[in-house]
């Protein structure tokens, strides 16, 4: 019963990215899109361009969210 244990954990890690989209941060966040794309204007942001479509790496997300969260803040630039 442990290889299967082990198959199952190895294929949810693949179906998980390693980046996600504006929209899949939105959904994470549950905050409208509008305010997602807006987070990504924020210096220090971690996320890069492909064409026009903004890639987020995941790992370095979870990260940027964990300081925000020390600083109880993230602020917008209008």
């Amino acid at each position: 019963m442990n290889t299967d244990n082990n198959s199952i954990n190895q294929q949810c890690a693949e179906s998980v990215s390693a980046y996600i989209s504006v929209d899949e941060m939105a959904k994470m966040l549950s905050i409208a899109r509008a305010t997602a794309y807006q987070l990504t204007k924020i210096n220090n942001f971690p996320c890069f361009y492909i064409g026009k479509r903004i890639i987020i790496p995941l790992t370095a997300f979870n990260e940027w969210a964990k300081t925000q969260a020390g600083n109880h803040a993230a602020f917008f630039e209008k």
